[in-house]
């Protein structure tokens, strides 16, 4: 393909103190959330590379964080064996917020990873509809996902795949139906959220599963491993579709465009690299970092905002943010 896809815009650098190991658009808005080894939660403006907001309460690096598709709360996990669950939607610019709206003390290890599982429908034997209200899950070093209330704090339920591996990766479909996990042992798992039944199980990879992420219509999953491969999966059909190689090193990230036609995912080569997922191969490669890249992220719309062009953004061991800016419709 000869037309550039995306241009390295905006860098952020030095936006944090230590390494970047996560990044997530807040929905319908050019904010980013960013947060790893320094202990803190960045919310950048990404239009003026200003950092707008931070969230502080731990001494602890932050394993993990999410934020829900209403854009309203935001979701953190740390070494300090505690989720945090942030009111974002009020916070005003300058602020440091320090005191989270729920605090979860899970244990030791029972939250490496946390996503928010939204409110999904639920048939009952008659065939009676409800809604289930939103969730949060949380990933294990003990191959289990727990999912627990937003409100209380408490949990709901727990699922197990039968194997006591580290659950490195985490993700929740955007439909609420369904969490998929993976991490050491390099199988990658996928549960109903309703039933807690485990739907699928994919054997494709050869070594540690880095990332899981669904795509926007929750049909395939987006698998990344130490092997230096990306796959996808139909969990619809519980079937390969794809695999994706090209990365010299561990591919640490990997996350579907929007509308399904492009792949972004980083990797300890430092690399960004974009895949054209029709064609199966690699069409664009950034190398605007200059240590391994921990995370990678699309863009996301809400229900109120429509974003037809999404930006991308990367982050990394080298304490920087880097916007991508479509070139091409």
């Amino acid at each position: 393909m000869s037309s550039a896809l995306y241009s390295a815009g905006a860098l952020i650098s030095q936006a944090h103190e230590d390494d970047i190991w996560h990044a997530s658009w807040i929905p319908g808005q050019h904010r980013l959330a960013t947060a790893g080894s320094d202990e803190v939660v960045k919310i950048w403006d990404v239009q003026s590379g200003e950092c707008t907001q931070q969230l502080a309460s731990s001494n602890y690096a932050i394993t993990s964080l999410d934020v829900n598709k209403q854009g309203t709360r935001m979701v953190t996990s740390s070494m300090d064996n505690k989720m945090r669950v942030w009111d974002i939607s009020t916070l005003s610019s300058g602020q440091v917020q320090s005191t989270p709206m729920l605090e979860i003390d899970v244990g030791a290890i029972n939250a490496w990873k946390a996503r928010f599982v939204g409110e999904t429908t639920v048939y009952g034997d008659d065939d009676t509809a409800s809604t289930r209200s939103e969730m949060i899950a949380s990933s294990t070093d003990k191959g289990k996902v727990r999912l627990w209330s937003v409100d209380k704090g408490t949990l709901i339920s727990e699922l197990s795949t039968s194997r006591p591996n580290f659950m490195y990766a985490l993700a929740a479909s955007p439909n609420g139906a369904l969490v998929a996990c993976a991490g050491v042992g390099s199988s990658v798992y996928v549960f109903d959220t309703v039933t807690g039944s485990l739907v699928s199980t994919f054997a494709g990879h050869s070594d540690t599963v880095r990332s899981v992420s669904f795509s926007s219509d929750s049909g395939l999953l987006i698998s990344a491993s130490d092997d230096k491969q990306i796959q996808v999966h139909d969990v619809r059909h519980g079937s390969a579709v794809a695999t994706m190689l090209g990365h010299t090193g561990w591919v640490l990230a990997a996350e579907m465009h929007p509308d399904g036609q492009y792949i972004a995912s980083g990797s300890v080569d430092t690399k960004v690299k974009i895949w054209d997922f029709a064609q199966r191969a690699c069409v664009e490669t950034h190398s605007q970092h200059s240590q391994a890249v921990w995370g990678v992220g699309w863009q996301r719309e809400s229900d109120k905002v429509a974003i037809s062009r999404p930006m991308l953004a990367s982050v990394g061991e080298d304490c920087s943010v880097q916007i991508y800016d479509p070139l091409l419709a």
